[in-house]
């Protein structure tokens, strides 16, 4: 299968497939294969990365077989794709998430609160001011992530240049900020300890939505199930849960 009849397969279940879609789109594929209704692909961005979007057990074993493990990274599973992917090969670390996706209907409620948030903030943009994320950024957005195990310099670099990107600057220092990941997924929200509780994160969320809107894309995320906070924010603004998701790498035999 080519990539178009690839995307034209996979977006038959759109909210299932949302990330795989997002990533072919953004990077295209290396290699495909198919078993039965399962396609299983890998793509090459800051590693090869395999992402399987399999309906079954038995299609997935039998993808496992064609693909042969080339890679030992594998983004996007559900849970029940853990013990398959993993019954030869032990988990070296596991990233596990909550995908929330943003319904076309929220897209307007975001943006009518992002307008009345500015007219409330007006007061205080001397403060601040809110703008695209640099190639510059990178190193310090690095320093100050929580998921150094999970990602790289050059990979933050590359996602500002392909993508929406908001920053808060306050007195000439980066205080919050947010990108998209390779799949599109929104993601990197952060806000510095010394200036939180301003609002700032809602404020860089809701810019994102907005260019995220203007260029048709779709827009979902990944959260951390015990990440309460950020999940009532997501929440307000109009996420809604859509299934749990994993990234892996599994150990070298």
């Amino acid at each position: 299968m080519n990539k178009n009849e690839i995307l034209k397969k996979l977006r038959k279940n759109w909210a299932k497939n949302i990330s795989i879609i997002g990533i072919i789109e953004n990077y295209g594929l290396k290699e495909s294969f198919q078993a039965g209704e399962s396609i299983l692909i890998t793509v090459n961005t800051d590693h090869l990365w395999c992402y399987p979007a399999a309906e079954n057990k038995e299609e997935l074993k039998e993808l496992l077989k064609k693909f042969q493990y080339r890679t030992l990274y594998f983004a996007s599973l559900e849970n029940w794709m853990l013990p398959v992917i993993s019954q030869k090969r032990e988990i070296e670390w596991e990233l596990k998430t909550e995908r929330l996706i943003l319904a076309e209907n929220a897209a307007v409620k975001a943006e009518l609160e992002h307008n009345k948030r500015i007219e409330n903030e007006r007061s205080i943009e001397s403060e601040f001011k809110i703008r695209d994320l640099e190639a510059k950024d990178a190193d310090f957005i690095f320093a100050h992530s929580h998921y150094q195990d999970f990602t790289s310099k050059a990979y933050i670099r590359e996602r500002i240049a392909a993508d929406c990107s908001a920053g808060i600057i306050i007195n000439g220092e980066l205080a919050a900020w947010g990108l998209t990941h390779d799949d599109g997924a929104l993601g990197f929200i952060h806000v510095r300890e010394a200036f939180r509780k301003k609002g700032f994160a809602r404020l860089i969320m809701q810019k994102l939505i907005s260019d995220k809107r203007k260029d048709r894309k779709d827009i979902f995320l990944n959260v951390e199930p015990d990440n309460f906070k950020a999940k009532k924010l997501f929440s307000s603004l109009g996420f809604e849960f859509d299934r749990m998701i994993s990234w892996i790498k599994l150990k070298e035999k």
